[in-house]
């Protein structure tokens, strides 16, 4: 069940969008789809692959917000100056999605 009082933090859900095709591939951007009101979850650490110099983790931030069709993999969430990238989308509540993400490094 959706309890909207979770719901505490403003993000901006980002989607590419891709230019105009002039020969050289165009240029792409990511523009805000839309402004939601998102729960984070515990971020999830799990180890990796094996590098050379120990084991790597991978530390996901889960996310809830309410259900919307547009949503998908490959699109951008923002909060407070940081971008995470959708891993997946679970839709099995029709009320509201849970978004795996992971932090963006630029």
């Amino acid at each position: 069940m959706l309890n909207p009082a979770k719901l505490n933090k403003r993000v901006k859900l980002l989607q590419l969008t891709r230019g105009e095709d002039d020969g050289f591939g165009g240029t792409t951007t990511w523009t805000v789809a839309a402004t939601v009101w998102a729960e984070f979850l515990k971020a999830r650490v799990s180890p990796g692959v094996i590098a050379d110099d120990g084991a790597a983790v991978l530390v996901t931030q889960g996310m809830r917000i309410r259900a919307r069709a547009d949503i998908d993999k490959g699109w951008r969430v923002e909060h407070d100056g940081h971008q995470y990238e959708v891993y997946d989308v679970d839709r099995s509540d029709p009320e509201i999605y849970v978004l795996t993400t992971q932090e963006v490094r630029t």
